[in-house]
């Protein structure tokens, strides 16, 4: 089987009154941060959409090229981010975390 990568997923919860703060934050301090850490290869951030109107959810995907990279993070770098948000917003925007190991990836060209 071919070398896999991790997926480190986080799913966001944010109160409708701070979307705006905490989508700027994102975008400017918290993924630049994130990728500051050298742990990860890439990020995909996106708007989750549910049939059940949860407020405004997101998530990201961080992409690590192996399991040691994410014990990495984990270990140097993870109280402090979580720290950082958690002093910004507190309960405002509430995080549930989770890691994929990806199997197989493609993509679907010149349909």
């Amino acid at each position: 089987m071919p070398k896999t990568h991790i997926i480190y997923n986080v799913t966001i919860s944010v109160e409708e009154n701070q979307n705006s703060n905490w989508l700027n934050w994102m975008l400017n301090e918290h993924l630049r941060d994130m990728m500051g850490t050298g742990c990860f290869l890439g990020f995909r951030f996106c708007e989750l959409h549910t049939e059940q109107d949860l407020g405004p959810t997101y998530t990201v995907q961080y992409e690590l090229a192996s399991k040691e990279d994410l014990d990495r993070y984990e270990q140097k770098f993870a109280a402090n981010m979580r720290a950082k948000g958690g002093q910004k917003f507190g309960d405002k925007a509430l995080a549930f975390r989770s890691t994929m190991t990806v199997l197989a990836k493609g993509e679907l060209r010149d349909q």
